[in-house]
């Protein structure tokens, strides 16, 4: 008999064999309350999966049939099971026992993704217990199944959550029958993890993290925070994230002026080139085991995005040395790859460099911080290279402030003698960031910003 009919059979025997079934590997039984399911869920998750019947006490101290109150047991289970990362698979029932109400919970094991975490702590089912893993256990499931592609495992997501707008085109433009694609992104007839970020309606529903999040301040790196509002979030199949996200990024970024005789052209002091690429990797290689989300801050002098990394510090130093490419999730890859939302494969990082070296912007800034877990970083500066100068970024965030500026708000502001003030200010108008008018008094900010 098979590990699956078994826990089939368990689930399926009547409430009388239930309540006298004796714990073990693949059984248990507990209190309706959220630690002790939330435990056995995690414990079960990491080994073979089992099932829990809530009601009852264990048989060694009497096995007295509590019951439960199905209101709070949903609640109890529904807090439990958000707490268990990564989350099996699961399904209840409530059963009768005399006159007292019991609930029954299968729960798959999770495969290829263990060990699983009770709020942040491992567990493994043991013998009849549900006992936390010591670090040694944790490193042991990490070292097995720690390079395993998950991109095929499946998630609780179905066929029906398919965005069919989305699919219809993925099957025009990879040129194949939307019934191949489906099959390509599902697991016995759930989603798999690749399907649900390409191609479900709302990815953060079946994986946690699976968004975006979108912060606005109105100050520069390093000084206090002052947020512009309320953050974006964002869940949306991965082109459409990483379209939308763009759009969100030019529409909060500032428009660069330039005069073409008597014409004003405006355009973006950012390409929109370089934003999709940093978007499109961060969709394209976050780390779908972890619970984080992609981050993205927009600040007066640059933005920043921060996203769970699979890579470690010491693999990235090796890939920029070497000049090579990792692609750690393939299959989302060659999705967004079809709607051309990459620069190039493994070229990304240097036409980045390149181009805003030719806009004569800061240096961007990547780097993976911290291993296992990791994340990764990007910044792109907004202003030229003479803002290294500290009072020149403080100048130039007070521009963007003020429509026109003069040498005698810069002298307060930077607290700098009028020769120093107009040197700087003449500057910004080799940049084109600035306009003198006529009679020399006046500068006129090229930049323009939409919030």
């Amino acid at each position: 008999m098979t590990e699956k009919m078994t826990l089939d059979i368990i689930y399926n025997l009547d409430s009388n064999k239930l309540a006298k079934f004796p714990e073990g590997e693949l059984f248990d039984r507990t209190l309706p309350e959220q630690e002790n399911i939330g435990i056995r869920i995690a414990a079960f998750g990491t080994k073979n999966g089992g099932v829990i019947l809530v009601g009852q006490k264990d048989l060694k101290v009497g096995g007295e049939i509590v019951g439960i109150d199905e209101d709070e047991f949903q609640r109890a289970f529904s807090q439990a099971i958000s707490n268990v990362r990564p989350t099996p698979l699961t399904q209840t029932k409530i059963i009768e026992y005399k006159d007292k109400k019991l609930a029954l919970i299968e729960v798959r094991d999770v495969g290829e993704l263990r060990p699983c975490a009770y709020k942040k702590t491992f567990y493994e089912r043991k013998g009849e217990s549900s006992l936390p893993l010591q670090p040694e256990e944790v490193r042991r499931y990490h070292l097995v199944y720690g390079g395993v592609n998950i991109e095929n495992l499946p998630t609780h997501a179905s066929k029906e959550d398919i965005d069919e707008v989305e699919l219809k085109k993925y099957s025009q433009l990879l040129k194949r029958e939307e019934k191949n694609i489906v099959e390509s992104i599902t697991n016995n007839d759930s989603l798999t993890i690749r399907g649900v970020i390409a191609l479900s309606k709302n990815p953060s529903k079946y994986l946690e993290g699976a968004f975006i999040e979108i912060q606005k301040y109105d100050s520069v790196l390093g000084s206090s925070p002052i947020p512009i509002g309320n953050s974006l979030k964002l869940s949306k199949p991965a082109g459409l994230l990483i379209e939308e996200t763009t759009q969100i990024l030019l529409q909060n970024l500032p428009l660069e002026r330039k005069y073409e005789g008597a014409k004003m052209i405006e355009s973006s002091i950012i390409p929109v080139s370089i934003i999709r690429e940093v978007i499109t990797n961060a969709v394209a290689h976050r780390n779908y085991r972890s619970s984080e989300h992609i981050r993205i801050r927009i600040f007066a002098d640059c933005f920043d995005i921060a996203n769970p990394a699979v890579v470690s510090e010491k693999m990235w130093a090796d890939l920029l040395s070497s000049h090579s490419t990792y692609h750690p999730n393939e299959g989302i890859y060659t999705f967004l790859n079809s709607k051309q939302l990459y620069e190039g494969r493994g070229e990304g990082i240097w036409k980045i460099k390149e181009e805003l070296e030719r806009l004569r912007k800061i240096e961007p800034e990547f780097k993976v911080i911290g291993d296992s877990p990791s994340s990764f970083y990007v910044k792109i500066n907004l202003t030229p290279k003479i803002s290294k100068d500290v009072k020149m970024v403080k100048l130039v965030s007070l521009i963007k402030k003020n429509e026109i500026i003069t040498s005698s708000k810069v002298m307060r502001y930077l607290d700098v003698s009028r020769v120093t003030a107009l040197k700087m200010l003449n500057k910004l108008v080799e940049e084109n960031l600035l306009e003198l008018n006529n009679d020399s008094i006046f500068f006129k900010s090229n930049f323009h910003f939409f919030f």
